[in-house]
């Protein structure tokens, strides 16, 4: 167990919600946020790795130290002396931040001291240090570089001469690695515990391996839905066909719905999976158009360009195999008239008017079918990919410490555009037999396989 203190608005629970996992831990820039010492675990599986003990900051650290120095005091018997501090003032009013802070130390826990790195260093934060090296415990100071840099070289003269151990570390944008380093750091503080913390770190590596199989998983059972998504309407099966035109936008809008409802239940798993309980992303809405799936800005920002949509298309078959599709399923957006969203890659390409020339007969016949969905443009799975890698890989890199929105950048959009054509054919092909053969189903296994690489390089 580790107790992390310092002085007020420092980070102290920002270091306590990273390493932890637990973005419920109370974060506030108001001072003063944390009044008692509440214990954080990191549990696997219901299994405790670590704990940390979040305190509240040193109020009056300079009479602190003034009483536990009113008696001389060998400096073996500093710990009784500072034990004796915590019950003279458990009851009173005087104390009580002092106390708080304190008592886990004096009942065994390690010291994990959190200064800012963007502030200069004051002889003030001296008296805190002193306070602390009077409980004999093992120390550890964390420089947090909260609104910079500029002053850590500083620090790190000054806490050398406090504490055994200094480290740099930042509790909202460390990467996963750093956390795995700072246990090792935590072992080195207490040698006894080192073997423990290496079965920790251990745990966590295989844990963190285990999540992100399963994050591919929800990431192809979520394609499989979205792609295979359709709405009937019982409304438009009673409309008249002079009526379709008034009802479509709000069935299409009612399906556009419905369709970033279905992506947004599986990013909430994903979420869940990696203990993320409160996240709310920057990014956009999905929309399928009466008239193309997507228009020619979106397709370049989800990372395909026109004409590499139509090499891909046309190298896995699917645009001959989608007129087959629709004749024989009922297709995407049939609803009295071809729309072009089924059509939307080669009406994009070649216009609309082209595609509606070469119709067959018996196609418009089934168009009669009153049926949205699902989406049969094969830019669709990559779109869906796009996204899904976008939101994956930023919630990965976000700090549990981290209150902001969920920035989604473009990491997952540049992939996509990077793949070499063989591969955007063969994962075509496999979203095309995704649909047929289910999430349990070969294709399915290879686009794990290759979301988990995506994930992890």
């Amino acid at each position: 167990m580790m107790a992390v203190v310092g002085h007020p608005n420092k980070g102290k629970s920002s270091v306590v919600a990273a390493l932890t996992q637990n973005d419920q831990v109370e974060i506030s820039p108001l001072s003063g946020t944390t009044r008692v010492a509440q214990r954080f675990s990191l549990k696997l599986d219901g299994r405790t790795v670590f704990e940390l003990v979040d305190t509240p900051g040193f109020q009056r650290a300079g009479q602190c130290l003034a009483w536990l120095r009113e008696q001389p005091v060998a400096a073996d018997r500093r710990p009784q002396r500072v034990a004796a501090f915590i019950e003279q003032f458990a009851d009173s009013d005087r104390f009580v931040d002092e106390v708080e802070l304190l008592k886990p130390i004096i009942e065994g826990a390690g010291i994990i001291y959190v200064v800012d790195g963007s502030l200069p260093y004051s002889p003030e934060y001296e008296t805190e240090m002193e306070i602390l090296r009077w409980t004999g415990r093992p120390r550890l100071a964390l420089i947090n570089p909260i609104g910079g840099d500029t002053h850590v070289a500083q620090w790190r003269q000054a806490l050398n001469q406090y504490f055994s151990l200094v480290r740099l570390f930042d509790p909202l944008h460390a990467p996963f690695e750093q956390h795995l380093q700072l246990l090792r750091t935590f072992g080195e503080l207490e040698p006894h515990s080192g073997t423990a913390f290496d079965r920790a770190i251990q745990q966590l590596e295989g844990y963190r391996r285990l999540k992100l199989h399963q994050a591919a998983g929800i990431i192809v059972e979520n394609l499989y839905r979205l792609l295979g998504y359709q709405q009937s309407s019982s409304r438009l099966e009673r409309a008249a066909r002079e009526q379709l035109a008034a009802l479509l936008p709000e069935e299409i809008e009612r399906f556009n719905t419905r369709l970033n409802r279905l992506e947004r239940e599986g990013q909430q798993q994903l979420e869940a999976l990696f203990l993320y309980h409160r996240l709310e992303s920057d990014l956009r809405q999905l929309e399928v158009d009466r008239s193309e799936l997507m228009d020619t800005s979106q397709w370049t920002l989800w990372g395909l360009g026109k004409h590499q949509l139509a090499l891909v298309s046309a190298g896995a078959g699917a645009a001959i195999g989608l007129l087959a599709d629709a004749g024989l399923g009922g297709a995407s957006l049939l609803t009295g008239v071809i729309s072009g969203g089924v059509l939307g890659g080669l009406s994009g390409w070649f216009g609309a008017d082209w595609v509606k020339q070469r119709i067959p007969s018996w196609l418009q016949v089934s168009a009669e079918r009153h049926r949205l969905g699902p989406v049969k443009d094969p830019n669709f799975a990559f779109v869906i990919l796009g996204r899904a890698l976008s939101h994956a890989r930023a919630m990965l890199a976000r700090s549990h410490a981290d209150r902001e929105r969920l920035v989604i950048g473009e990491e997952g959009i540049r992939r996509m555009r990077s793949l070499e054509l063989k591969t955007q054919v063969r994962l075509l092909k496999q979203c095309r037999q995704l649909l047929k053969q289910g999430p349990q189903g070969r294709a399915a296994d290879g686009l794990r396989e290759w979301v988990y690489r995506q994930l992890t390089d």
